[in-house]
């Protein structure tokens, strides 16, 4: 996750690859207007984010053999390859140091940045703070890789042109690379690409309808509850618009004009035509967008701590009900990644199945499509009938289970006799149900050991050693027992716990699926058994054991369509 959100700026200065980091621009200057409000895809840091800080309280998730292995994979015979290791290069070695790497990429303490499409052309903005820092980069690459840029000049901004495909190529590619009003542009020009594709991509000219006056970012902030700080979407409807018509906007028109030269393309004639172009007007239309934006974002030298909320927007409201019926439990402990090793959780109201199922093979089934390769999808979704049937029978086995979730909240090794041990082991299993007592009996119809057992509803545990014994050296105790409305299996003090809290826990529809681990705390004890069972750990898997970073990830839905969350924590070395 650190690398991903460095590395964007540093990739992209040679390369033309991408990523969302971020700086601040002259205020008289609004990259959004540059922008047209039908952009398939747009991203951007919007307020200044604080990179080195950021750097800081990353853990140094440095490789000691990544400058290594970067050096074989250098071929003579291949010059812009060799150009991009070059720069993964020097950004892996001022990892360690967010003073050198802000330093050595140009960048200010805190940044913003903006990546979207122009139609095809892909743009990349970054402001910068020492414009010469990042000509400096280049030609010291340039002269360890041997490849080497042309000059180019529009309305008298000079750029430089990195080939990418041979003069002999067609589309004769190439990434270009300027600076202008504090911004370095990273961009594709080719021999389809007109000047004044290139004058919008480079901030010379601006959009004629441009993001900036559309409402589109404002709109998507507000509905959503993001911080102003950042924002992301991909625009379902422009994006097949693009695909089905051969001039509904810009990404139609240049695709269109590619085909011209290159020959139409076989699978793009199959949807290109007035009854697909309808048939997915209507699909978008209902699922417009996927928009992304932060939740939370706090950061500085010693810990940071980074939400994000990404929505697949839907105006079904079948589906959208259908699917949100099946919602279920989550327990709490499954969202502290801060007392726990790892943790998950399903939730899943398993009565609802049926009719959800049913519900939503409906509506795919409506309208009829008459776009051929719909119209074949729709056709094989008719025919899946039986399948949804069968499993509707199967779930009436679960009836009434509203979830599923299992924690490992600590667990460590020692030494024993030579060899590595199992010390401890803190965890929990659960089943959530609405009637869990009548659940556990059925269950006891398949599984001969669990007959013998009674379990009441005051919480008295039962020993599962006494009716299935485990080996004395795993140091293993687990209780079965009933509480409140779980069946949980727990193991150890901490493991008692969350069991005991889970009791006054109600449940209720809160969500589909929940997962949070502690990477130090996962890895750290699994070196540790490799070394006391006198493994050789090599060099370049220790580093693991000072990644300080818990993260969070799951997926909802609600009346705007279906969330996927992520969050991450980390702590500096």
């Amino acid at each position: 996750m650190n690398k991903i959100i460095i590395a964007g700026a540093i990739v992209a200065v040679g390369a033309g690859a991408y990523i969302l980091n971020q700086q601040q621009t002259t205020p008289a200057y609004n990259v959004l207007e540059y922008v047209p409000a039908d952009t398939p895809v747009f991203a951007a840091q919007l307020e200044a984010f604080p990179i080195k800080k950021y750097i800081k309280s990353a853990p140094k998730i440095i490789d000691p053999t990544a400058q290594e292995t970067i050096d074989t994979l250098y071929d003579p015979t291949q010059p812009a390859a060799n150009f991009i290791l070059s720069l993964i290069k020097t950004y892996e070695a001022g990892l360690a140091d967010a003073d050198l790497l802000v330093k050595t990429f140009g960048l200010a303490d805190d940044v913003r940045a903006y990546f979207y499409t122009l139609g095809l052309l892909p743009v990349f903005k970054i402001e910068v703070a020492n414009p010469q820092a990042i000509w400096d980069l280049l030609d010291k690459t340039e002269l360890e890789s041997g490849f080497t840029h042309k000059k180019g000049t529009l309305n008298n901004l000079s750029y430089r042109a990195y080939p990418i495909s041979d003069e002999t190529d067609p589309i004769n590619a190439e990434v270009i690379v300027a600076i202008d009003n504090g911004l370095l542009t990273v961009t594709l020009n080719s021999r389809y690409n007109d000047d004044a594709l290139l004058s919008t991509a480079l901030g010379l000219s601006k959009a004629k309808n441009s993001l900036a006056h559309s409402g589109t970012v404002e709109e998507i902030i507000k509905q959503h509850n993001f911080k102003q700080a950042s924002i992301g979407f991909i625009n379902h409807v422009e994006l097949m618009k693009g695909l089905t018509t051969k001039d509904g906007n810009q990404l139609a028109k240049q695709i269109s004009h590619l085909e011209k030269s290159l020959g139409e393309d076989e699978v793009l004639n199959q949807i290109r035509n007035e009854q697909c172009a309808s048939d997915f007007a209507t699909i978008t239309a209902n699922w417009p967008r996927t928009v992304a934006g932060y939740t939370q974002l706090e950061v500085t030298e010693k810990e940071s701590t980074l939400a994000v909320s990404t929505i697949v927007e839907s105006k079904n409201a079948t589906i959208i009900n259908a699917l949100a019926a099946l919602r279920g439990f989550i327990p709490n402990y499954t969202n502290d990644f801060h007392n726990s090793v790892l943790a998950m959780a399903v939730g899943f109201d398993v009565s609802e199945l049926a009719n959800s199922l049913n519900t939503v093979w409906s509506d795919l089934q409506t309208p009829s499509y008459r776009c051929q390769p719909l119209a074949e999808l729709q056709a094989q979704i008719s025919q899946s009938g039986e399948m949804i049937g069968m499993a509707s029978m199967g779930a009436n086995f679960a009836s009434g289970v509203q979830g599923v979730s299992i924690g490992l909240l600590d667990y460590s090794v020692s030494k024993i006799d030579s060899q590595p041990q199992l010390d401890n082991l803190d965890a929990l299993f659960t089943l959530t149900a609405e009637n869990p007592s009548q659940l556990f009996n059925s269950a006891k119809m398949f599984i001969p050991e669990l007959q013998s057992i009674e379990l009441s509803n005051n919480g008295t545990p039962v020993a599962l050693n006494s009716i299935i014994p485990m080996p004395s050296e795993l140091n293993l105790d687990p209780q079965l027992a009933i509480k409140g409305q779980h069946i949980v299996i727990y193991n150890g003090s901490k493991g008692e716990k969350v069991a005991n809290a889970l009791t006054s826990e109600a449940i209720a529809k809160n969500g589909l699926y929940n997962l949070s681990f502690d990477f130090k705390k996962m890895v750290t004890p699994i070196i540790t058994a490799a070394e006391l069972a006198g493994e050789e750990i090599p060099e370049e898997a220790m580093f693991m054991t000072e990644y300080d970073a818990r993260m969070q990830m799951s997926i909802d839905i609600n009346e705007q369509g279906l969330i996927f969350k992520s969050k991450i924590n980390n702590k500096a070395p």
